[in-house]
């Protein structure tokens, strides 16, 4: 604190300020003495502890978005460049750190035992590239509106100029009242010439989304389900969705046969219906509900138990591993004549899951009936001529981690053939099966769905019940005994380094259908907790190889089933788990489409031909280089 006096006039002197702008004067001086005199190899040190921005960074429009203009600067193996870190398209909010991640700060350097302190603030304020934002970097907690910053300068620059009218008077002024998207109303049109649509290009279809009241929606957020399909021909390939977040939506179709198609667009939930699904039922604590037996061997009684992230409790038996589950416990109501080990069983029932859903959704039932969910719009399907022509097998990457998501993830040549378009994949013989997976030791933890892919890896069944665990806690089946949870960081961690010099270990993992009702912040630290077990697995076992298999979509048969395990909710796992684990090595196995197109009926557990394709699909990322095309 510093001291000061009062004058009568009310102007405050700051006795200590004066006598620090004078040591600061005095300080700069001699450090600018020295410095001159340096020699040429001693500037050069100092210059490169500097923070420098990148002179077409500086000339970026102050509303364009710099990935637009720049490829962000990533820190050589050395760590001596910076590195340049952008939240949005607002240049104000571009910051350029050093190689360690800081922000400009002083920078402090040894020289015969002294230490000189240059000062870079200045320049680093002058040159634009200070973090105007620093409070995420002392606490962060409480900031999940970044997100909605982000959403709306992502609509800014998708160029929705309604906020750049200019008023003469204060408000434009009417009744009238906004209602979600009507399919009915909503506007389809073929972009793309139809005359003019061949083999091997993409087919783009507009979608502008109207209400029930013929008034246009001017927000994004509605979720879309395409498709375009030869029946006869046993061809299909789901659309790709682009949402410029103003109410209009680009879908793109890859062209992958000649002759004709079919083009089928469904409102599968409104902005709406997403919007209460993530912002009130995902953010409550104890939604989900587990019944759990406790037992002395003579007696048993039953309680109930909830997964707890956030909040306050009393009087509970707590069950944490924060290696696995980070802060989430596991707490169950105490009975008093079982003390807490004495914990033998959990279970959760559908039934249960179904009367939470219809409790939580009285209010906006509306929203989940059959006039907002899962309904073809009007206007499809579109009816196309699809014109033959000469195409070249594609330029594809060859299968591994962070592959780029393309327009189209892929096509079904026939009733039984999956033809990825993400990466270079093949149909495997028993042969190649049988010395890709050769000297290898696979591990999984995940759920029912991906129990099939974890049998086609471990061949025999003995091998398949000590190595595959399932999931803990669970939705529905049997009754779990809960001191035999095996989780996945800990199965990683247990993997040694003498393992991995002997076999090669493949980790198969899923985190989908039985983490629907999770809270979103319980759900994001269970899956930290896994990124850094998998983290610490690579750095003792460079050999290993993760592969996560992403969730999928399902044709819900009633109306709870919809609200509790519906699509959005698997989509959006998918689009975290991509955000946590992109970096880090791991694979991801990306079903998604590939069920999206088939010809089966949708369900959670796919039929034999969809799962020998994931099966393929997931052979040409573990042993890539057996499948790159010739």
């Amino acid at each position: 604190m510093a001291f000061s006096r009062i004058r009568p006039s009310g102007e405050r002197v700051c006795l200590i300020c004066i006598g620090l702008f004078i040591g600061y004067y005095f300080s700069q001086r001699e450090l600018l003495g020295d410095m001159s005199s340096k020699s040429i190899k001693d500037v050069s040190s100092i210059r490169s502890h500097t923070v420098i921005v990148p002179e077409k960074l500086k000339q970026t429009k102050p509303n364009a978005s710099i990935s637009d203009d720049l490829t962000p600067l990533r820190p050589r193996n050395n760590g001596s460049e910076p590195t340049t870190v952008t939240s949005s398209g607002d240049t104000s909010k571009t910051q350029v750190n050093g190689p360690t991640g800081e922000s400009p700060k002083q920078v402090k350097m040894e020289k015969n035992g002294e230490v000189e302190t240059i000062v870079e603030v200045e320049k680093a304020l002058k040159n634009n590239t200070v973090d105007l934002y620093p409070y995420k970097k002392y606490d962060p907690f409480g900031m999940e509106w970044i997100n909605v910053v982000d959403e709306l300068e992502w609509i800014h620059r998708n160029s929705y100029n309604e906020d750049k009218k200019v008023y003469k008077m204060p408000f434009d002024y009417g009744s009238g009242e906004l209602k979600p998207t009507s399919v009915n109303e909503t506007r389809v049109v073929l972009q793309t010439a139809k005359n003019n649509i061949r083999k091997g290009t993409y087919i783009c279809v507009s979608i502008e989304t109207i209400d029930e009241n013929g008034r246009k929606r001017n927000r994004g957020g509605d979720f879309f389900t395409a498709g375009m399909t030869n029946v006869g021909q046993g061809k299909s390939t789901a659309g790709r969705v682009f949402d410029h977040g103003n109410g209009t939506y680009d879908v793109y179709f890859y062209a992958a046969w000649s002759g004709e198609a079919k083009i089928d667009i469904a409102l599968t939930f409104t902005r709406e219906a997403i919007t209460y699904i993530k912002d009130i039922m995902k953010t409550k604590e104890e939604l989900l509900g587990f019944a759990a037996n406790y037992s002395d061997g003579k007696n048993t009684e039953e309680t109930r138990c909830s997964l707890i992230n956030e909040g306050v409790w009393e009087n509970r038996c707590e069950y944490i591993n924060p290696n696995s589950l980070g802060k989430t416990v596991f707490a169950c109501k105490k009975l008093q004549r079982f003390s807490c080990d004495q914990l033998t069983n959990v279970w959760a029932g559908v039934s249960g899951l179904n009367r939470v859903a219809l409790d939580e959704t009285k209010k906006v039932a509306y929203l989940y009936d059959g006039k907002y969910s899962t309904v073809k719009l009007k206007g499809t399907p579109i009816k196309l001529n699809i014109q033959n022509a000469e195409v070249s097998l594609p330029k594809l990457p060859m299968c591994g981690p962070d592959l780029p998501i393309p327009l189209s993830d892929g096509y079904w040549e026939d009733n039984t053939t999956f033809v990825p378009l993400v990466c270079q994949s093949k149909q495997w013989t028993e042969e190649e099966i049988d010395k890709c997976i050769a000297n290898t030791e696979v591990l999984g933890v995940g759920d029912s769905t991906l129990g099939p892919l974890t049998k086609a890896f471990i061949k025999t069944r003995e091998m398949q019940e000590e190595n595959f665990h399932f999931m803990t806690p669970r939705l529905a089946g049997p009754r779990v005994l809960i001191m035999e949870t095996v989780f996945e960081s800990d199965m990683m961690d247990k993997i040694t380094k003498a393992q991995c010099q002997s076999k090669t270990p493949i980790v198969l993992l899923n985190f989908c259908f039985h983490y629907a009702f999770w809270s979103t912040r319980g759900y994001v630290e269970r899956l930290v907790r896994v990124k850094l077990a998998v983290e610490r697995l690579f750095q003792r076992c460079p050999n290993s190889k993760v592969l996560i298999k992403l969730g999928h979509s399902r044709d819900n048969l009633y109306k709870e089933q919809n609200i509790h395990s519906n699509n959005w909710i698997f989509y959006d796992m998918n689009r975290i788990q991509r955000r946590i684990f992109g970096g880090t090595g791991v694979l991801f196995l990306d079903p998604w489409d590939l069920i999206n197109s088939s010809f089966e009926e949708n369900t959670i557990h796919m039929g034999a031909t969809v799962r020998r394709q994931e099966w393929f699909l997931a052979l040409s990322y573990v042993c890539p280089e057996m499948a790159m095309m010739k």
